[in-house]
């Protein structure tokens, strides 16, 4: 094999010294250069036969450790997906500081880590009103974060890896995924898993976590499935070890209340079997992200759920017609609903500008930017 460091790739020592030769270079990778002359590709098969147990025990020690018991854990990559004013970050935030003080998060048992909250899009004193609400008790020892908001120059997947080697964090949560440049183009299958793999290969270098806040896609999120929810390519759903799907609802117990009912797609956890029914709610100097009751799988889609995320998904107010559009509701029926929900406070309605005799509709506004999502 003397010659074969001359030889520019597989195909090149085939030329020039025949199958038998390549064959023999094998076992010497390091000489043959892969496709386009880079690195070859190293080989690392198991058996399976020796791999086979069935210890009980050791079955048991083979899953990562667990950073929220049935949810999500070290070395896995994840994302909460939501249409607009689904409390998306509220949500996240409130997971963030859970697992930053060991505190159970929706009945679930943490396990403390040293926590890194990136914020990209709320500005410095929102996001630290928003810690704080969820914080009443105290100081949130564990819990570190950088506001991104504006920056021209933000980190990279590499770079967020080398401070957490460095600085021991545990979870990583990015606030959002649309706004770090990771994704070359939101909407290809071709490039967006690729685009991805970084992400794995975080979780590989650094015994963390990586927790992503994405958007659901318009005009549907309440109708697809939860691996389908997600803005852009379909192919972002598949890549998740734990998506957390957040669907507005009005089934809580107060009609007047913030509700998502969650649906989760877990890679290495049991199926829910029931799904856990959240509620979001503000008070002065203090907000609280909990779990008030289960909902069943098929009570994802309803009316009202459907009317709640066309309308966070519209850019303006809008008439009945484009809500019979955008939902696939029959016209009385959603009429109906509306009245419920304005009647909830969930939904207002004012004057069409353009036509005096009908009505635009709209989710309420926050009186404070930072008491709501």
């Amino acid at each position: 094999m003397g010659d074969a460091a001359t030889v520019k790739d597989a195909r090149g020592l085939m030329a020039a010294r025949g199958p038998q030769a390549l064959l023999a270079a094998v076992g010497d990778t390091e000489k043959i250069s892969g496709p386009d002359g880079r690195e070859p590709f190293r080989w690392d098969i198991q058996s399976g036969a020796e791999s086979w147990t069935s210890d009980a025990a050791l079955l048991d020690s083979l899953s990562d450790p667990p950073i929220i018991e049935g949810l999500l854990r070290e070395r896995e990559v994840g994302s909460v997906v939501g249409a607009a004013k689904t409390a998306k970050t509220w949500f996240s935030l409130a997971l963030a500081l859970a697992v930053a003080k060991g505190d159970d998060f929706l009945g679930h048992v943490t396990h403390q880590r040293k926590v890194l909250y990136l914020d990209y899009e709320l500005k410095a004193g929102t996001f630290r009103k928003r810690m704080s609400m969820l914080c009443p008790e105290g100081k949130p020892d564990g819990f570190f974060y950088q506001i991104l908001r504006g920056e021209r120059r933000v980190p990279s997947v590499d770079e967020i890896a080398a401070l957490c080697e460095s600085q021991g964090f545990g979870l990583v949560v990015v606030d959002s995924l649309y706004r770090t440049g990771w994704l070359a183009e939101e909407n290809s299958n071709d490039t967006t898993p690729r685009d991805l793999t970084p992400l794995q290969d975080f979780t590989r270098r650094v015994p963390a976590s990586l927790f992503c806040v994405d958007h659901t896609a318009k005009g549907g999120g309440n109708e697809r499935s939860a691996v389908d929810a997600a803005r852009g390519a379909s192919s972002k759903g598949g890549f998740w070890d734990c998506l957390l799907v957040l669907r507005a609802t009005d089934k809580g117990p107060d009609p007047a209340g913030t509700y998502a009912i969650l649906e989760p797609v877990l890679r290495d956890w049991p199926r829910m079997p029931e799904l856990p029914l959240v509620s979001f709610s503000w008070h002065v100097g203090t907000a609280s992200v909990e779990c008030v009751g289960e909902v069943g799988r098929g009570e994802t889609d309803s009316t009202a759920s459907a009317i709640l995320e066309a309308l966070a998904d519209a850019d303006k107010p809008v008439g009945r017609r484009a809500l019979v559009q955008a939902t696939k509701i029959d016209d009385q029926k959603l009429w109906r609903a509306l009245q419920k929900l304005e009647g909830n406070g969930r939904v207002m309605s004012a004057t069409d500008p353009n036509h005096s005799q009908r009505l635009v509709y709209r989710l309420p506004d926050c009186g404070d930017d930072s008491a709501k999502p």
